[in-house]
């Protein structure tokens, strides 16, 4: 299950194609290739986030984006193994959803620029406290 928490984060905030946020830094293109960089919890609008741990001596996790659906590429194992899921999406405002195993999962984009991107991905029973996942664009 944590996976799936994984990878909803990781679709949902690569979904975007941009943002409809308040800040006029938030309408960058969300289409590209995305690094994995922070990961942790949000609470009350509180952060506490840890650097995303990749896989020693494998590729860097990453999400490939374009206009229709999401791609994640993670990397484990020994030797490295790709693991690739993909998902469609869709957008209203800054809220993603996409449905994982006839779940529906809804995010939102809190921060989307050129080289950033950060969402939250709410939780189903306590709507203060959230995932949240930071990216830097690597293309």
């Amino acid at each position: 299950m944590k996976k799936i928490i994984y990878l909803v984060i990781a679709f949902i905030s690569l979904s975007v194609i941009t943002s409809c946020s308040k800040d006029d830094d938030n309408e960058a293109s969300l289409t590209g290739k995305w690094e994995y960089l922070k990961e942790g919890v949000a609470n009350g609008g509180q952060e506490v986030l840890t650097d995303y741990e990749h896989q020693i001596g494998c590729t860097k996790d990453y999400s490939l984006i374009s206009a229709a659906s999401i791609s994640d590429y993670s990397y484990s194992g020994n030797p490295c193994e790709e693991e690739i899921t993909t998902l469609n999406y869709t957008r209203n405002g800054s809220n993603i959803s996409f449905n994982i195993q006839g779940l529906t999962f809804t995010a939102v984009i809190k921060t989307l620029t050129a080289t950033t991107l950060k969402i939250y991905v709410p939780d189903s029973e306590n709507p203060e406290i959230s995932q949240v996942t930071v990216f830097k664009r690597i293309n």
